[in-house]
C-alpha cells in the first residue's frame, strides 16, 4: 500500500474529497523532496482539512479563525458516536481512537517549532525519524475519521427502514441490516427500525419476518436490544394511522416478541399499549382482501398467551380487555 493512501468515503461530495486529495498530494510532494520542515507543516494541514471537511459533512459549523486543536476535537464529537458496521463501541477501543486525537493534536506544536509557515532566523533541524513519525501519526488519525465519515453519510437507519419498506430482496436487506450495527444505535432508533419491521412484517412481508423479527425472539440483547423488541412488538400490534393491525396468524410472534423482553419491561409496554389501543378502530382487510375478525385475533392472543410468564398474566390479560371492537364490551370478544 503506498504510504500516502486515503480512501474516500462514499458520498463525499467532490468539493469535500479535492480539499482532502490537494492536501494529501502536497504532503506527498514534500516527502518526495525531502523537504522535511515542509513536510512536518503539510502533514498537520491535511489533519486540518479532513477535521473541517468532517465537520462541514456532519452539518456543523467552526468559526473562519477557529484554531487546529478545537477544529481536530469538533470533528472528533462529530464522528465518536456514530455507529457503524466495524466500529466497535469497545472501551479499549475508544482509547485508541481518543489516543489518535492526541497524536493528531501534537501536530499543532511540531509545526510550530519545526514546520513550515512561520518565518525563521534559522533553519528548523528535522529528523527523518519526525517527519516519517509526523506523516503516520496524520494518516492514522485521518483515515479513521474518513471512514467514520463514510458510515455517518451512508445514513444507515433511514436506508435500512426505506428498505425494508420497499420490495428489496431478503439478502439486500440482510446485509443493511448487518450494516445499520443496531445495538450502536440510540435507543429511538432502535425503537424507530423495529416499528417499521414489525408494521411490515404483521402485513405479511416475510422478508421483514425473517431477517428482523424471526432472530429477534431467539437472539440475545446484545443484537437485538430492548428498545427494537419494543418497536417490534409496536408495529406489529398498530399500523402508521393508529388502526390495530395484528391478524390472528400474528398473534404468535407477537407473544413470543413479549416473552423475549424483561419481565418489568414487558409489564410497562403492556401497560402503554393497552392504553394506546383504547377505542381504537380495527384494520378490516387485511392487505386488501382478507377479512380481519377482531374476536378471533384477541381469543387466538389470549391461548398463546399462556406461554407468557406468570407474572405478564395480569399486564397482559389487561391489554387484551382493552382490545374493544367498535366500543363493545371486551365478554362479547369471547
Amino acid at each position: 500500500m503506498d504510504l500516502f493512501d486515503i480512501a474516500r468515503p462514499e458520498h463525499l461530495d467532490n468539493d469535500g474529497w479535492e480539499a482532502v486529495e490537494s492536501a494529501r498530494n502536497r504532503l506527498r510532494l514534500a516527502w518526495q523532496f525531502q523537504d522535511l520542515p515542509e513536510v512536518v507543516g503539510k502533514a498537520k494541514e491535511l489533519v486540518e482539512t479532513v477535521a473541517k471537511v468532517v465537520v462541514a459533512a456532519a452539518d456543523g459549523t467552526l468559526a473562519d479563525n477557529a484554531h487546529f486543536a478545537p477544529t481536530v476535537k469538533a470533528a472528533q464529537v462529530a464522528l465518536k458516536r456514530q455507529p457503524g458496521v466495524d466500529l466497535s463501541q469497545d472501551e479499549a477501543l475508544r482509547a485508541i481512537t481518543q489516543a489518535t486525537q492526541t497524536m493528531a493534536t501534537s501536530l499543532a506544536p511540531l509545526r510550530n517549532s519545526f514546520g513550515t509557515g512561520h518565518g525563521r532566523a534559522r533553519e528548523p533541524d528535522v529528523s527523518v525519524e519526525m517527519a516519517t513519525v509526523t506523516i503516520e501519526a496524520a494518516l492514522v488519525w485521518c483515515r479513521w475519521a474518513l471512514r467514520r465519515l463514510g458510515h455517518l453519510l451512508a445514513d444507515y437507519p433511514n436506508d435500512l427502514i426505506d428498505a425494508v419498506q420497499t420490495s428489496t430482496t431478503r439478502n439486500v436487506l440482510r446485509g443493511k441490516f448487518q450494516a445499520v450495527a443496531l445495538a450502536q444505535q440510540p435507543e429511538e432508533v432502535q425503537h424507530r427500525i423495529g416499528v417499521a419491521f414489525g408494521q411490515q412484517s404483521a402485513g405479511g412481508f416475510g422478508n421483514a419476518t425473517e431477517v428482523g423479527v424471526e432472530p429477534a425472539i431467539d437472539g440475545g440483547f446484545d443484537a437485538f436490544p430492548i428498545d427494537y423488541r419494543r418497536g417490534l412488538i409496536e408495529g406489529m400490534l398498530l399500523t402508521g394511522g393508529g388502526t390495530i393491525g395484528l391478524t390472528t396468524y400474528y398473534a404468535s410472534w407477537f407473544v413470543s416478541l413479549l416473552g423475549s423482553l424483561p419481565e418489568l419491561d414487558a409489564q410497562a409496554l403492556l401497560e402503554r399499549l393497552g392504553a394506546a389501543v383504547v377505542g381504537a378502530p380495527w384494520m378490516e382487510k387485511w392487505r386488501g382482501s382478507t377479512t380481519v375478525e377482531p374476536a378471533a385475533v384477541v381469543a387466538g392472543l389470549r391461548t398463546e398467551g399462556e406461554r407468557l410468564p406468570d407474572g405478564l398474566s395480569e399486564a397482559f390479560e389487561s391489554f387484551c380487555a382493552n382490545l374493544t371492537v367498535d366500543g363493545a364490551p371486551d365478554d362479547l370478544l369471547g
